[in-house]
């Protein structure tokens, strides 16, 4: 979290931009059911001066999910669990660290999970 130089605060309150959230997921070597994600979190990463802060947080969890669980359920319980478990870690630090700096504390809005945008092919 770094503040930003060029930001000149003004009386209307500024929204903050939505997030760019990146999630990845590994399975544990040697320890079956066991996956690893990566949460990547990154706000107004160009430096707009509308908004007071420039954001790239990135947060860990580990997750144990029963082994009876298809690949497929497996994955979507841990995706969908680790976004709002690591989100939410990451909302409480960016409110703990900016509380702390020269713009004022900022609380994160909500983040929605949704599929990877996938490429349509082009119609010939």
């Amino acid at each position: 979290v770094i503040a930003n130089p060029e930001h000149q605060p003004s009386e209307v309150p500024q929204m903050n931009p939505a997030p760019e959230n990146a999630l990845n997921m590994i399975p544990v070597e040697g320890q079956e059911g066991r996956y690893q994600v990566n949460m990547s979190s990154k706000f107004n990463i160009k430096g707009d001066p509308a908004y007071p802060y420039i954001i790239d947080m990135e947060c860990i969890g580990v997750f144990l999910v029963d082994t009876k669980l298809s690949k497929e359920e497996t994955v979507r319980a841990v995706m969908i669990t680790a976004h709002g478990v690591l989100y939410g870690a990451i909302r409480e630090a960016v409110q703990w660290i900016t509380g702390r700096q020269p713009f004022g504390q900022i609380m994160l809005g909500l983040s929605v999970l949704r599929p990877a945008q996938q490429e349509r092919p082009k119609e010939q």
